[in-house]
């Protein structure tokens, strides 16, 4: 599965950004809470911190309690390093404690636990997230549904600076390794 994504973060109340959603032709979808645990390969490093960034990502993921999965999302860059794309390749579990307890034997180890609350939201092309992430802040993640598509990053950067909230910068932006640093100072 190829995801044609952008994230970035929001200087704007929640509700603000709900308005905003609605007004441009987006309905509520529903809200849940990620619980995150991010791993990594103790031999190898891979799936950590390279060069201050997160990028590839093996996520132990618990949906409101009663959807479990290890998520692993294998990034795609343009030459100029914004990320254009993600390949994601999901399993479903039974059990969160069991799989980390058997990402351990196999030489994985959390160095991460993101919490996050949601709020999705649809339009007839388009899917968009209000994440307010524990300890970190108000995010707006924007998606297009057909991955068919000939839609970019690009575009959708624009059409998400059409919504003329207060947003950041980053349109790649990766919350997991914020607030890694975040917690590390």
């Amino acid at each position: 599965m190829k995801d044609i994504e952008i994230t970035c973060e929001v200087f704007e109340t929640t509700e603000k950004i709900k308005n905003t959603l609605l007004e441009n032709r987006f309905h509520f979808v529903e809200s849940f809470t990620l619980d995150d645990v991010y791993m990594y390969s103790k031999s190898d490093n891979k799936f950590f911190i390279k060069d201050g960034k997160i990028s590839d990502t093996l996520i132990i993921r618990n949906v409101d309690n009663n959807d479990k999965k290890i998520i692993c999302k294998k990034r795609n860059y343009d030459d100029k390093g914004l990320e254009i794309s993600t390949d994601k390749t999901v399993l479903k579990i039974n059990d969160i404690c069991a799989s980390e307890n058997f990402l351990n034997v196999l030489g994985y180890q959390r160095y991460l636990r993101m919490v996050d609350t949601n709020y999705m939201y649809e339009s007839q092309k388009y899917i968009a997230y209000i994440q307010e992430i524990k300890d970190l802040g108000t995010f707006l993640e924007v998606e297009t549904k057909d991955t068919n598509n000939n839609e970019t990053v690009y575009d959708l950067i624009e059409y998400t600076k059409g919504f003329n909230l207060k947003i950041g910068s980053k349109f790649d932006v990766r919350k997991a390794e914020q607030l890694y640093i975040k917690m590390n100072k």
